[in-house]
């Protein structure tokens, strides 16, 4: 499973019986195969958190010599071995601009009261 903030940022989930190690793959990284590698959060949980540039990419999941498409991402591809890639879709997003603050101008006429 993938999430996308509304930042930007990619949460992927790997859920497996595996032992690991397990990496995520993908064309964001020229598919290298042990360039990011997923944490364990549980005994049968991966996570990575990844920021990458709007657009669609696709991935998959390697977990020792196999590998896994993620079927609840934003879609999938069929790719060159007959098997699926999955799709990522990220927004582009709009950096917050904070309103400039305005400082407050006393009233004419009006004195603060003193004691």
């Amino acid at each position: 499973m993938v999430t996308v903030d509304e930042t930007g940022k990619s949460t992927f989930f790997f859920r497996h019986t595996t032992d690991g190690p397990v990496f995520l793959v993908g064309d964001f990284c020229q598919w290298q195969q042990d360039h990011l590698p997923m944490r364990r959060i549980s005994p049968h949980e991966w996570m990575l958190m990844l920021r990458l540039p709007p657009g669609t990419y696709e991935f998959r999941y390697l977990a020792g010599d196999q590998w896994f498409t993620d079927y609840a991402a934003f879609g999938v591809n069929a790719n060159r071995f007959r098997e699926f890639n999955s799709v990522l879709r990220i927004p582009k997003v709009r950096a917050a601009v904070r309103e400039p603050v305005r400082a407050r101008r006393p009233q004419a006429g009006r004195m603060a009261a003193s004691a």
